[in-house]
């Protein structure tokens, strides 16, 4: 009955305070909260006096601090953007309004099933790509840890103890005493400089910068993938052609052989013809080996077992030329780049906030608490509180503040070199690929008019053998000639459109329609 007495009597006072919520006034209250209500009732003068004296004496100090630091907290900033030296157009003569618009390195691939499948169980379950999910999430989790140091921090504690250092006046001897302790506080460190904001601020950027570099790994794994597919391909024409060649040999080999037995051929003949036999099976050998070799490195990038019995087509894609923007377009579109620019902007943060570090930190810190000699004894014991502001300003510190701003702000300066040199890494592969573009692009046309001649030359020796107007060596210098350029021209077209990867990669283009 006298707490729902005590209880009707602090409601009404509430009910005439501005800003009182009804809902809260109309739930049925606990001991310890009208107990707590009923000391703030009874010291309402004493606590505003000594909450409005904190302020005060913590503001005033603020002000001296901020007096005596100076304007170390607002060093002018390093900048956060790409550099002025970029050139508005590339070194390279391309025609960028007549090339085909993509969005993503899926539309270069055309109507090719089989790669599509593999790329998409590359993306899933490649374990490196995973290591990287995994480790953005650690740090989005660390990132929200960051956040929490600007709010306020609640805990409870509960302390037992035990003492004989009371003496009985009576008896001169020490007596024991027990003490129970439950408290529940409140602490709170203002940021009045915005040292915890560019912490913060920081934390976001790294997080940031470590999500473009998980998109960075994501399209080179993509990229990898149809340069690992190309090159299989390309191994499986030529062994196909070394095969043929093979075949050849010992299909000449065997002619040379009985025209030997029967007392017409030289000796000469049919042993230059053994040894090129034996050189073909050794280099059908060697491609054998470099295709299991592909096709293992393949599976690893998808996250199989390297077994080396993925299969493939034997036609190449033929990869569209990507789209191309101006440098600056080109730049922002590279995640990359976009991540060294969130780790420059993040070593900026960090540095501002080391420079804040010897200006004074304001806290302030609140606690209510009962205490009794016994466990039993809290419910009946009487709350108290205690308010406390407190100002920490460090006064000497061996210069580990000083020199700690100094190694970051150089870092940050570190940082802008490191996005200098990703931004010129990424121009140079620019230019570097459409300079291969089109140096095998001539290539291929050369080469494509060679195994038309060599072609020729080749069926015209193997003609006038079988006339007999012709001799052996002749016609193996031919068949050998036409052969070897079939596998170039092999060579060099996979190696065009696996150079078209890279040039799409290089101008931003990756597996999503944005990075």
């Amino acid at each position: 009955m006298l707490w729902h007495r005590a209880w009707m009597i602090i409601s009404k006072k509430a009910m005439r305070l501005p800003g009182t919520s009804l809902i809260w006034l109309s739930q049925p209250p606990t001991r310890w909260q009208i107990e707590l209500s009923m000391l703030m009732e009874q010291d309402n003068g004493q606590f505003f006096q000594t909450l409005r004296l904190v302020l005060r004496v913590c503001g005033l100090a603020c002000l001296c601090a901020f007096w005596l630091s100076g304007c170390v907290a607002f060093r002018q900033p390093l900048p956060s953007q790409l550099p002025e030296q970029i050139p508005e157009e590339w070194a390279a003569d391309v025609a960028i309004d007549k090339l085909p618009m993509t969005t993503s390195l899926m539309d270069l691939l055309g109507e090719q099933p089989l790669l599509r499948q593999h790329l998409d169980e590359a993306l899933k379950h490649n374990p490196n790509l995973r290591a990287t999910a995994l480790r953005l999430q650690s740090a989005g989790y660390m990132l929200a840890g960051t956040g929490s140091q600007r709010r306020p921090q609640i805990s409870a504690e509960f302390s037992s103890g035990r003492g004989n250092q009371n003496i009985d006046v009576e008896t001169g001897k020490r007596k024991t005493s027990n003490s129970r302790q439950l408290s529940l506080g409140v602490s709170w460190e203002l940021d009045i400089w915005g040292r915890l904001a560019n912490e913060q601020q920081a934390a976001q950027q790294t997080v940031l910068a470590q999500q473009y570099h998980y998109l960075h790994i994501r399209d080179a794994l993509a990229a990898r993938v149809i340069q690992a597919w190309i090159e299989q391909v390309a191994i499986r024409r030529s062994l196909d052609i070394e095969t043929n060649r093979v075949a050849f040999l010992q299909r000449i080999e065997t002619v040379l052989s009985d025209r030997y037995k029967s007392g017409i051929g030289h000796l000469d003949e049919l042993s230059v013809a053994r040894s090129r036999t034996e050189i073909a099976i050794a280099d059908l050998s060697a491609r054998h080996t470099a295709l299991r070799r592909a096709m293992r490195k393949l599976e690893v990038l998808i996250g199989r077992y390297p077994r080396g019995i993925l299969a493939t087509g034997m036609e190449l894609p033929e990869i569209q030329p990507p789209p191309v923007a101006i440098p600056a377009t080109v730049l922002l579109n590279r995640p990359d780049i976009q991540a060294s620019l969130a780790q420059l902007q993040s070593a900026s943060h960090r540095s501002r906030a080391a420079d804040k570090a010897i200006l004074p930190e304001l806290r302030l810190s609140a606690q209510v608490f009962r205490q009794a000699a016994h466990l039993n004894g809290l419910g009946d014991a009487t709350s108290a509180w205690h308010l406390l502001g407190g100002l920490f300003q460090p006064l000497f510190a061996g210069g580990r503040i000083t020199n700690t701003s100094k190694a970051l702000r150089v870092e940050a300066e570190a940082a802008l070199m490191d996005l200098r040199a990703t931004v010129l890494q990424a121009l140079s592969e620019v230019e570097d690929a459409f300079d291969v573009d089109r140096d095998l692009a001539r290539q291929i046309q050369a080469l494509e008019v060679a195994v038309t001649e060599s072609a020729a030359s080749s069926d015209y020796y193997e003609s006038r053998y079988n006339q007999g107007l012709a001799d052996m060596q002749s016609l193996l210098i031919a068949k050998e000639q036409e052969l070897s350029v079939r596998i170039r021209l092999h060579e060099a077209e996979a190696e065009r459109w696996s150079n078209r990867v890279d040039l799409a990669l290089a101008l931003g283009a990756g597996v999503g329609g944005e990075n």
